[in-house]
């Protein structure tokens, strides 16, 4: 072998230690954060944090052990998630979602979606039906981590927006929208993933049939079933908070 064969080979070399060593640095970052998210998350919902309260990002670092940079972050991606409001010259303040928030929204919306997606079933052409097997084969193929729940939030968005298309009503239609989906459910309801992906199966099926009050009743007993596991995750969460309280005794 020649030098400048050589030569190559061992600039190659260098170059992929390289690029796996950033990667190696890129997956620990993105590690970091997603713990101290969860941790951020969780002292929001659980009250240890309150409504109006700033998220101090030298001490969350200094509590997490961790640089300020995963606390930027995380802030960031919680603002997206409606738990947080980052504010010029305040920085982030908590805007929490209660048990009375989610209580509120999902109630409301089953009401109206079943209702939408009634009137809408009509409508919907042969090309919807097959974009919403589609965004249902790509739901179902898709394993719902930290780092792919965006991927199946808009994914979601869109399979209830296709059902939603058709209707004519839209003075209710427009409401349904401006209610939307807590993007803060998918990452809160990972242990239930597999039951919502049969709600949205059953849903699919229901439109297939074309039977619009199978699929009202489909999608009431989703939004309904989704509430109702958000409220026994606060419920968790709350107890969860409780007991840590009793056990850390009176100061």
């Amino acid at each position: 072998m020649n030098k400048s064969k050589l030569s190559d080979i061992v600039i190659f070399v260098s170059n992929l230690k390289r690029v796996m060593k950033i990667l190696e640095e890129g997956n620990k970052n993105s590690t970091v954060v997603s713990v101290v998210k969860k941790e951020l998350r969780r002292a929001i919902l659980d009250g240890s944090l309150k409504k109006g309260d700033r998220v101090i990002q030298s001490k969350w670092a200094e509590r997490l052990n961790v640089s300020r940079m995963p606390i930027r972050e995380a802030l960031t991606q919680l603002q997206g998630e409606g738990l947080v409001e980052i504010v010029s010259h305040k920085g982030a303040v908590v805007t929490p979602i209660t048990r009375d928030d989610f209580e509120e929204i999902y109630q409301t919306r089953a009401l109206l979606e079943g209702l939408v997606v009634e009137k809408s079933l009509p409508f919907l052409t042969n090309e919807d039906k097959e974009e919403l097997g589609r965004i249902l084969n790509q739901m179902e193929s898709l394993k719902l981590t930290d780092e792919t729940s965006d991927q199946y939030i808009a994914l979601n968005a869109e399979f209830h927006e296709r059902i939603r298309k058709g209707c004519p009503w839209r003075r209710v239609h427009k409401i349904v929208e401006t209610l939307g989906i807590s993007p803060i459910a998918p990452t809160l309801l990972i242990n239930y993933y597999d039951k919502t992906q049969q709600d949205h199966r059953r849903i699919y099926e229901a439109v297939m049939r074309e039977d619009p009050l199978e699929l009202r009743l489909a999608v009431e007993y989703h939004i309904l079933r989704t509430k109702n596991n958000l409220m026994e995750y606060m419920e968790k969460l709350n107890q969860a908070k409780s007991l840590e309280c009793s056990e850390a005794g009176p100061d």
